[in-house]
């Protein structure tokens, strides 16, 4: 019965060494990406702060090649328009335009000047 229990208990001081080295690599390795931001696997250019800014709109106001865009797409040319919010940034104009579809739900789609589909 000595025997079993010397065995078990180092199994257990093995799993424990174990564990203590994945805590220990995890913790070191969160530490190194907080200092290092550049490799963060949540830092993106979209979380970075970007001169711009931002305005809501009328539906009636934005571009006509963003209107065209709209009537001419068979997905969403019969939703309905909830918001639109203008981005200009580094002299380029983005318009957020959400729309409410037949099951209540948002969609957004983000266009430029040219009517281009940036984001959906």
């Amino acid at each position: 019965m000595k025997g079993r229990i010397n065995s078990k208990a180092k199994i257990s001081g093995v799993s424990g060494l174990v564990i203590l080295a994945f805590m220990l690599y995890f913790n070191i390795s969160d530490k190194k990406l907080d200092a290092d931001m550049n490799n963060h696997f949540l830092k993106t250019n979209v979380y970075e702060p970007v001169d711009s800014d931002t305005v809501f709109i009328a539906a009636t106001d934005l571009p006509s090649t963003v209107k065209h865009v709209i009537q001419t797409d068979s997905l969403i040319n019969n939703l309905k328009i909830t918001t639109v919010k203008k981005i200009s940034q580094k002299n380029d104009d983005y318009y957020d335009v959400c729309f409410l579809d037949t099951d209540d739900l948002n969609i957004m789609v983000m266009y430029d000047e040219d009517g281009g589909v940036i984001l959906q």
